[in-house]
């Protein structure tokens, strides 16, 4: 984890929330909702990942995506499963500067990395393909002093990432091997130089709205390893100040569902996971939202609950963690005002006075809690009471822009004050078209207050990408 966070005694900084377009009938709102999709992604490279979850998908945009079909897209032969197959891959250089950097008083850092991936995908021959990928990062004028480096860029990296057999037919996809995946608190999370990989196996049947999945990953790579291990982001490699050191486990294991009804006038999705973290903790998770499905303006609703026991060895202590959620908002074109809130029960006896226990998300990610902030997790932080006010959309064709603000009224044991922290979050993105096209621009920029910390928290997250093959 953040060494140089750490060495400090700090917060480290994760990322939250996606911006997610929206649709409209009009012709101006076509074109921006799909522009606010084209640069959805690119929102993730600058830390931006929740959202797809928690704000109500628009289906006149997104449209359902059908199961695939056996022989679509298929090579006739053995060579042909390689000579029809496609590179594809992204140059990236980003740059993070802190100011008091984690709550810590004059540390600033100015940290910029270049690198990318390049990866290989074959063909379909019978439903099965392969695809290899590899990952490179390295530093331009680190500073000497690791603690004026930020930890997820400073690391030099060479690495091969993916490296995965799949079938794709008749509604099933079967992956095995170094895979990306994509389940709650347990994700790839693409906005640094090199991803968050899983190694295991997942299978789902259905399109991303209706579902039925399953998986059993062993081996996990963070964004500052060049190998999959058996370790978590609990782990004192990736976090020093973790009480579990360097504790292996057999990874994790999960299933889950989701289904969207069409009942005009409105849209009724749910979904719901049962994951195990091995040695850690057993989690139950369930979430349902409703949104207009006509109309110019489009109200949303959505509900979220979690219930989390210790499992086996109980690596991070006693866990007793109960969370329940609330988010509702409205749409308009690309526009989208919500409010979210996330009420985490204190249980002073359990691991961070009743947060929840996310091994492959903690430092890193809120996954799909209502209520987050940008520059940390709102599960690292503790129990009690966390809010969030965000806007954003797609004023013009290829831009998208946003803000949110973030109270996070937690404390993380009975014993100490809430922390009581406003987040500022403001940032915009754009990506260009034409003889540019594969060309973005992402700038994410925030400031953290907290009474219990003595300075102010300001980081910039700039990111420069091509893409290319995708």
């Amino acid at each position: 984890m953040q060494a140089n966070a750490q060495a400090s005694g700090a917060t480290v900084p994760t990322d939250a929330a996606a911006p997610a377009a929206a649709a409209t009938p009009s012709a101006k709102g076509l074109r921006n909702a799909a522009a606010a999709a084209a640069v959805q992604d690119k929102a993730k490279a600058s830390g931006d990942t929740h959202g797809q979850t928690t704000t109500p998908t628009v289906p006149e945009v997104q449209a359902e995506v059908k199961p695939p079909s056996v022989g679509a897209n298929e090579a006739s032969s053995l060579l042909e499963v390689f000579t029809k197959g496609h590179f594809s891959g992204d140059f990236r250089t980003i740059y993070f500067s802190s100011h008091n950097a984690f709550y810590s008083p004059g540390l600033n850092q100015d940290t910029i990395s270049y690198g990318g991936k390049l990866g290989f995908t074959t063909a379909s021959l019978h439903g099965f393909s392969a695809g290899v990928s590899g990952f490179i990062q390295r530093g331009i004028n680190h500073s000497d002093n690791p603690s004026k480096v930020d930890g997820y860029l400073g690391p030099n990296l060479l690495a091969m990432g993916e490296a995965y057999l799949q079938y794709e037919g008749h509604g099933f996809k079967i992956v095995g091997g170094n895979q990306q995946l994509d389940v709650p608190f347990a994700s790839t999370y693409d906005w640094r130089m090199a991803p968050q990989l899983f190694q295991g196996v997942s299978a789902r049947y259905g399109d991303s709205n209706n579902f039925v999945q399953a998986f059993k990953m062993f081996r996990f790579k963070s964004y500052i390893s060049n190998s999959f291990t058996r370790r978590t982001t609990y782990n004192s490699n990736f976090d020093s100040y973790s009480s579990v050191g360097n504790e292996e486990t057999n990874g994790f294991w999960g299933v889950g569902a989701g289904h969207k009804w069409a009942l005009s006038p409105v849209t009724v999705s749910a979904q719901g996971w049962f994951q195990t973290y091995q040695d850690y903790a057993k989690l139950t998770y369930v979430e349902a939202q409703v949104i207009r499905s006509d109309g110019l303006i489009k109200p949303f609703v959505g509900v979220q609950g979690f219930r989390e026991t210790g499992d086996g060895r109980e690596l991070t202590g006693n866990v007793n963690s109960e969370v329940f959620g609330g988010q509702f908002g409205i749409k308009r074109n690309s526009l989208t005002l919500s409010f979210g809130y996330n009420r985490i029960v204190p249980h002073s006896d359990s691991y961070l006075n009743g947060a929840l226990v996310t091994p492959y998300a903690h430092n890193v990610s809120s996954g799909p809690l209502f209520a987050q902030p940008f520059l940390n997790s709102t599960q690292d932080l503790g129990a009690g009471n966390a809010y969030a006010i965000d806007l954003n959309g797609a004023p013009m064709g290829h831009w998208f822009i946003g803000a949110r603000y973030s109270f996070m009224d937690l404390k993380s044991s009975a014993t100490v004050a809430s922390l009581n922290q406003s987040e500022y979050l403001l940032y915009a993105i754009y990506n260009f078209t034409g003889k540019l096209k594969g060309l973005s621009i992402a700038n994410f920029v925030a400031l953290q207050s907290s009474p219990a910390k003595p300075k102010k928290f300001i980081q910039n997250r700039l990111t420069i990408e091509y893409a290319f093959g995708g």
